[in-house]
């Protein structure tokens, strides 16, 4: 996998699940099985850091990196945590979604 950056394809985010798996500091994007994105982050008991966003380059552009953000964020705001953003493609979706920038502080 190497850096985010959603160019057009097809758009499967009806499709594409997230899970957190804490113990490696990652929210997944998986899709039929597969792991095809992944927003590490770092957290502590007042808040989470949203470090970086890798897409595999064959699933760039389906909506894995947006599904991770809208899931870190409302996750987030779900158990209280400011939100410290860190990574590019956070920062420049949440440019593209001010709706969801409440709270947001930029690193």
């Amino acid at each position: 996998m190497t850096a985010d950056s959603e160019t057009p394809a097809v758009d499967r985010r009806d499709r594409i699940g997230v899970r957190d798996n804490a113990r490696s500091s990652r929210y997944e994007a998986v899709l039929e099985g597969e792991t095809v994105g992944l927003l590490l982050y770092e957290r502590t008991s007042s808040a989470i850091e949203l470090v970086h966003t890798v897409t595999d380059p064959e699933h760039r552009g389906e909506g894995a990196a947006s599904m991770l953000t809208l899931t870190a964020l409302a996750e987030a705001r779900a158990q209280g945590l400011r939100v410290v953003v860190i990574c590019p493609f956070v920062e420049s979706w949440l440019q593209r979604h001010p709706e969801h920038a409440a709270g947001v502080v930029r690193g």
